[in-house]
């Protein structure tokens, strides 16, 4: 797939559909020194998306503002459950975090030198369903090192027509008393977020002699990645029209999935929407690689 055949489809969902509004964007832990190219930076380049994000780090903010266009809002808050915390940078800035280092799990994943605790802060941290800039959230993105389970529990109201989310998941423990995988899956399935699929997912290599000439695949443990959730599609009745929109957009330009953009498409065919004939050129531009001999 050519990053031309990328930007052609999306051009021809968005402009096809043609949603009420750009896919509007919450970027939770949008710090550019450490993520790079975001997810959702095709969508945004051309115009399709907009953007607030928060990162409390000022470092970070401020890299972000240097460049930011005129579809990106970044705000210095840190989110949570609306208590002061004490913010932990560590030698490494990926590690930064609300909780506590686990010293025994920095040792065993031979991070003990890039989770060495710089210093400590308090900060007052933001119930995300108080914050007036951030209005309606179609896609929201977050990655903020074990407190997403908080931020998304008070962001409710937020996020209560966002039909996809991005998150960072956590298979094995890096902090003191971090919520595990299971409480953060909980409070998205309460929201009506299913699992989807994987992004992508770290492992580390315990033989620390050996990292050097093993390959990545033959890495043992596997310690955190990103995943997607997505509205529960067993109740798409539930879905407004602009959702299914917004989601036949994502699924291809974010997710990088054909197959959920067509089932939105199906939907909207079925509610009578589209015609299609749209279908058919949104399958036309499916690279060969990804078809069926």
């Amino acid at each position: 797939m050519t990053k031309k055949q990328a930007i052609e489809r999306m051009r021809t969902l968005f402009e096809t559909l043609n949603p009420e509004t750009p896919v509007r964007i919450l970027d939770i832990g949008a710090n550019p020194l450490i993520e790079g190219e975001a997810s959702y930076q095709s969508l945004l380049n051309h115009g399709f998306a907009e953007v607030v994000g928060f990162e409390p780090q000022q470092d970070a903010l401020d890299a972000l503002n240097s460049r930011k266009s005129d579809s990106e809002t970044y705000l210095p808050y840190a989110l949570g459950d609306g208590s002061v915390q004490n913010l932990n940078l560590y030698k490494s800035l990926g590690f930064t975090s609300v909780f506590a280092a686990d010293p025994k799990s920095a040792e065993y994943l031979g991070f003990t030198s890039d989770m060495a605790l710089i210093k400590s802060e308090p900060v007052q941290t933001r119930k995300l369903d108080q914050v007036a800039e951030v209005q309606i959230v179609d896609f929201l993105k977050i990655d903020v090192q074990g407190s997403e389970a908080a931020i998304i529990r008070y962001g409710r109201q937020k996020l209560a027509e966002a039909c996809v989310v991005q998150t960072e998941i956590r298979m094995f423990p890096l902090y003191k008393a971090e919520p595990r995988l299971g409480e953060l899956e909980s409070e998205l399935s309460n929201q009506d977020f299913q699992f989807l699929q994987f992004a992508t997912l770290k492992h580390v290599c315990l033989a620390q002699r050996f990292k050097k000439r093993l390959k990545r695949s033959e890495f043992a443990q596997a310690v955190d990645g990103d995943a997607f959730f997505v509205r529960d599609l067993r109740m798409v009745q539930n879905y407004s029209v602009e959702q299914v929109k917004k989601l036949a957009i994502i699924a291809d330009a974010i997710i990088g999935s054909h197959d959920l953009t067509l089932h939105a498409l199906e939907i909207l065919l079925e509610r009578g929407k589209i015609e299609a004939v749209l279908i058919d050129d949104y399958f036309s531009l499916i690279p060969e690689a990804k078809l069926r001999n």
